[in-house]
Order: C-alpha cells, then structure tokens, then sequence
C-alpha cells in the first residue's frame, strides 16, 4: 500500500512516499520516502531518499537509495 503526500502544494516536484506493505518480510512495517523530480527530469533522475531508518543492502544509513 502507497500513499503520496504533498508538503508544499505548490511544489508538485518535491512529495513524501509512505509505503506500508502487505505482505512479505517488510509486512507491517511503514517506511517514509523523500522525492524530488529535478527541472531537467528524464536526463537527469530524480532524487530519493529513505527517511525511516532501515537495514536494507539498496539504502545507505543515510537513507541515500543505491539506484
């Protein structure tokens, strides 16, 4: 389950991704994502990062996302 929340309204670049899932091992777990889609979208891609800690071997202890 995804919901997407938009701080700014004005700012349709910039939103919060909470992603709770279903099933599997992350089952129960909810885990907030920060994205912002640059100017020069499609060349350059967009910024996300992970703001709920987590152990996973794709996201650093920053939350940086390893794309």
């Amino acid at each position: 389950t995804c919901k997407v929340n938009f701080p700014d309204p004005n700012k349709l670049h910039y939103f919060q991704l909470t992603v709770t899932p279903d099933e599997g091992y992350y089952q129960g777990g909810k885990f907030l994502f920060e994205i912002e889609v640059p100017d020069a979208y499609n060349m350059v891609p967009p910024k996300v990062k992970c703001l709920t800690r987590i152990w996973h071997p794709n996201i650093t202890e920053t939350g940086e996302i390893c794309l």
